[in-house]
């Protein structure tokens, strides 16, 4: 099994002048541990986790003035959709963290791994799903 195969499509980025309340208010919503921050082509940037939200909150930062620049983590770790679950759960396991973006070979984002992904689809090897929905990923912040 591959990314491809267990990685979540309908996910969405922030670029780096979105506020970190923005950013916050779509992770709660969303029930996802972290956001990725794309430039205008698509690719990784950052990547903003809730470990991230609480350290700013922490430090005092005004969440609702701060942008995704200033807390983000710059260049995180990415996957190819080619990478076998194993060699991503080792990744995720040896750096502590819970999901990956995963992206195409012209370093487009095309999808998240996370590890209740991988967990997912293991559980449901023994079914089949028809109709699989792939979507295009959304941004937001954009013409800000």
């Amino acid at each position: 099994m591959k990314a491809y195969d267990v990685m979540s499509v309908d996910i969405i980025c922030a670029k780096v002048n979105v506020t970190v309340m923005e950013i916050a208010t779509r992770i709660v919503l969303g029930v996802v541990n972290g956001m990725p921050i794309v430039n205008n082509d698509g690719k990784v940037i950052g990547i903003i986790t809730t470990i991230d939200l609480l350290r700013a909150i922490k430090s005092g930062k005004d969440l609702k003035i701060t942008t995704a620049n200033e807390i983000m983590t710059v260049n995180p770790l990415v996957i190819n959709q080619d990478t076998e679950v194993d060699k991503i759960i080792d990744i995720m396991d040896k750096n502590n963290i819970s999901m990956l973006p995963v992206i195409e070979n012209d370093g487009r984002i095309i999808g998240i791994c996370s590890r209740s992904d991988i967990i997912k689809e293991i559980l449901n090897e023994r079914f089949v799903t028809i109709g699989r929905k792939r979507t295009v990923t959304t941004t937001i912040g954009e013409g800000l």
